[in-house]
């Protein structure tokens, strides 16, 4: 869980290089990922130990649509992805050097062949060196994607 103070300093999406004019140069493709299946708790979680420069924002549209944003901390990079009820394939525009949502898929793909770990199955070792978060066992860590 976030701290009050680091809510604050989430860029705003409008300073992201691209944003302001989306799609802008964005590559576009689709993908069988909705958005949905990112929202829960244990899903964002994985994705912020994998991905802990990543941050999301939602733009809501009407009947229940709403696009997700995938934004780096270093301001280089952002995707988003349409959510339609009903939908089996999304709309993705990836912006930047790295491929947000791409990275997105592949935490996915990880966490479903570890078996959909949720909570329980995680712990976190904390020594004078710095942190590690594993997967039930101290000895099996689980993968930080650096860029």
């Amino acid at each position: 869980m976030r701290l009050r103070d680091q809510r604050d300093r989430f860029p705003p999406t409008r300073l992201f290089p691209g944003a302001e004019d989306w799609p802008s140069a964005a590559q576009r493709r689709t993908t069988a990922l909705s958005p949905d299946d990112m929202g829960a708790w244990h899903h964002m979680f994985t994705l912020g130990v994998q991905v802990p420069d990543l941050f999301c924002r939602v733009e809501w549209g009407t009947g229940g649509a709403y696009r997700l944003w995938l934004l780096d901390m270093g301001r280089t990079s952002w995707a988003t992805a349409d959510f339609e009820p009903g939908r089996g394939e999304f709309e993705v525009a990836e912006y930047g050097p790295r491929r947000l949502w791409a990275e997105a898929e592949a935490v996915l793909s990880w966490w479903r062949e570890h078996g959909e770990p949720g909570f329980a199955r995680y712990g976190l070792t904390v020594a004078p060196r710095g942190q590690r978060v594993w997967l039930d066992h101290p000895d099996n860590p689980v993968p930080v994607r650096v860029p």
